[in-house]
């Protein structure tokens, strides 16, 4: 049998794929294990958390197994409070997978949407607002209950009473969940910023991702639960802000993003440069006050031995080794705390450095400005002009197809393809190196 005669639009589609080929484009349907785990984030965590639920409910004998992925474990019936021990690491890892289910379900099924309907059609516009939303509520909740908890303290406004209980490390369960559940927190963050697009801050985050959950978990088995909820509220506040001030950027409410932008910049230089630092101080000095050096009992919080260094390194350990076991302190464990917290202050002064520079932006320009370290410049729209390499007409540079003749036939082997277009030029100039850090700092360019 004879074969058919090509179309000049069947033509077109098979050059079309030829010049795509051999460019070494990947084929639209060849996606990485990334980009598949992005993808199907809402359908693995809801999965897993579904089988977790299933053996939980059909079968009773493996509830101790199940129950610790739901629920706070070690409660003290007698004294009406928990303690610590090695299921909250189960607590953890399903509060880590159910914050992957509700943030996905949150960005693509409610923000995505309510972006769309505030006027912002295009692709990576509408993710980054509802990555901001996401952020606006996330935080907003846990600084509220964080501060909540803080202000109903006896170490409220006094830092040296925050030290006046250790090293008893019973706690109530709002105290309890507020930790873990800010440990899952940061744990699944680790777990999104390596699945997403990557951005050219990525290991800036990333490393101050690791630092703070293994700020947080040393902090729990230590008992320095009074000290995570301070430092968490003076961290928490700035991070509340900033996607506020972001989402009025994104829906162009120049005005009203430049002012959050002002209150963003005084509040993280008093919650992060003069609190936070406060804070260390009161530890450099106050803890050996508060706190005799030495080794306690967890069972009786007494203490046993005036020996803060009962070996080399193994004390370091005991806590974690030994729910049940001794715990000490000494001059290294101070330090080697404060040190964490210090190097925290370390990328929070990097940051600032990069905040003050857009508010000098701002000052210049009337508009706070920041350019995103994946290039956002590069939007994707659609364009229903194709490109014909056989009967087109050069019109700007390019070939556009002439298809009066057959314009429904050639649209149907045709569709309309994605093309990339340049952004406008930048508020703050070139891109340079000192931007690449500016990535989560200030209000993000208008669309």
């Amino acid at each position: 049998m004879a074969k058919e005669a090509s179309s000049p639009s069947q033509t077109v589609a098979e050059v079309n794929a030829c010049v795509s080929t051999s460019s070494g484009r990947r084929p639209a349907k060849e996606t990485t294990f990334r980009e598949w785990l992005v993808e199907n984030q809402i359908g693995i965590s809801v999965t897993i958390l579904a089988m977790l639920l299933a053996v939980h409910n059909l079968y009773p004998s493996l509830r101790p197994y199940t129950a610790p992925f739901f629920q706070l474990s070690y409660y003290q019936p007698s004294k009406g409070v928990y303690i610590q021990g090695w299921d909250d690491i189960y607590y953890v890892i399903g509060s880590a997978i159910g914050f992957t289910a509700v943030r996905a379900i949150a960005i693509d099924w409610i923000f995505r949407p309510l972006a769309r309907w505030a006027g912002l059609k295009k692709k990576k516009p509408s993710l980054r607002f509802a990555e901001q939303a996401w952020l606006l509520v996330y935080y907003g909740f846990f600084w509220s209950y964080g501060m909540y908890l803080w202000s109903h303290s006896y170490y409220w406004a006094d830092w040296k009473a925050i030290w006046s209980k250790w090293p008893a490390r019973e706690m109530d369960g709002l105290m309890k969940w507020y930790l873990l559940t800010q440990l899952s927190f940061w744990s699944q963050q680790i777990l999104v910023i390596n699945i997403e697009e990557r951005r050219k801050d990525h290991y800036q985050m990333l490393t101050h991702h690791i630092i703070t959950s293994t700020l947080l978990g040393s902090a729990y088995v230590y008992g320095f639960y009074n000290v995570s909820n301070v430092v968490l509220c003076l961290m928490d506040i700035v991070d509340f802000l900033l996607p506020a001030a972001k989402m009025l950027k994104y829906l162009g409410y120049e005005m009203c993003c430049n002012v959050a932008f002002g209150v963003f910049l005084v509040t993280w230089f008093i919650a992060r440069h003069v609190l936070y630092l406060s804070l260390c101080w009161s530890i450099y000095k106050g803890v050996p006050q508060m706190v005799a050096y030495g080794c306690y009992s967890n069972a009786t919080a007494e203490m046993y031995t005036t020996d803060g260094y009962p070996d080399r390194w193994m004390h370091l350990f005991y806590p974690f080794l030994d729910i049940n076991g001794p715990i000490c302190i000494n001059r290294g464990i101070k330090w080697i705390f404060l040190s964490f917290l210090l190097f925290l202050q370390v990328l929070s002064l990097i940051w600032f450095g990069m905040i003050i520079r857009v508010a000098v932006g701002v000052l210049r320009t009337g508009n706070a400005e920041d350019t995103r370290s994946d290039d956002e410049d590069e939007e994707e729209v659609e364009s229903e002009a194709p490109v014909n390499v056989v009967t087109g007409k050069e019109r700007g540079g390019a070939v556009i197809a002439d298809n009066s003749s057959s314009e429904p036939a050639w649209r149907r082997s045709n569709p309309p393809r994605t093309v990339r277009t340049r952004g406008r030029g930048r508020l703050l100039g070139d891109q340079s190196d000192r931007k690449e850090l500016l990535g989560r700092i200030g209000c993000d360019k208008p669309t």
